[in-house]
């Protein structure tokens, strides 16, 4: 089975610094039309099946190439975001540094925050996600994901770092029961 995990469009969190994660925001009107002159790259891919991480951006970005193949975006919760941010997740940047300096700060310092997802959680989820998504009836699938997602899946199943991943990014793997290999990266490198 061939998967193409691929990053959403610019998201509004992004252009209105803003923490994402699990903040549930839609794309902004960039990533509504990466996700638009992306529909020609996926359509080569001769996908049979959309999955998408349920929030917004994410649903948005699908749904826009979903239709350019006559399919139906399907939510799947596997591909949701990490949650880094906890409870700062859709909130001002600068609101945060002002209200809630122990949360800003401990997201500034590396530290954990309140409400967040620890790595080892998300390689957890990863994992099971890989066992989970080999049994959809579909021989190429287009997963619809975000950038931590995607770092966490080439570090713990490919072995290497990710150095750059732009937004509409395309990582394909091929993936047959334990085994998971790289077949193709359009913009994205690793170092």
């Amino acid at each position: 089975m061939k998967v193409f995990f691929m990053r959403h469009g610019e998201g509004v969190d992004d252009v209105e610094k803003r923490y994402g994660g699990w903040g549930d925001l839609p794309l902004s009107e960039k990533g509504r039309k990466q996700a638009k002159d992306s529909v020609e790259k996926v359509e080569k891919l001769d996908i049979d099946l959309v999955l998408s991480s349920p929030l917004k951006r994410a649903m948005e970005t699908a749904e826009i190439l979903a239709k350019g193949k006559n399919l139906k975006a399907k939510r799947w919760l596997y591909l949701k975001e990490r949650n880094t941010y906890g409870l700062m997740c859709g909130e001002k940047e600068e609101d945060m540094k002002k209200e809630y300096p122990e949360l800003y700060d401990a997201y500034e310092d590396g530290g954990w925050v309140a409400g967040s997802e620890r790595y080892e959680d998300l390689v957890k989820r990863l994992k099971e996600m890989m066992k989970k998504i080999q049994a959809f009836k579909a021989e190429r699938i287009l997963a619809v994901t975000h950038g931590k997602v995607l770092a966490a899946i080439v570090k713990e199943f490919l072995g290497k770092e990710l150095d750059k991943k732009e937004d509409c990014c395309i990582l394909g793997l091929e993936v047959d029961g334990d085994k998971v290999e790289l077949i193709s990266a359009y913009g994205l490198s690793f170092k």
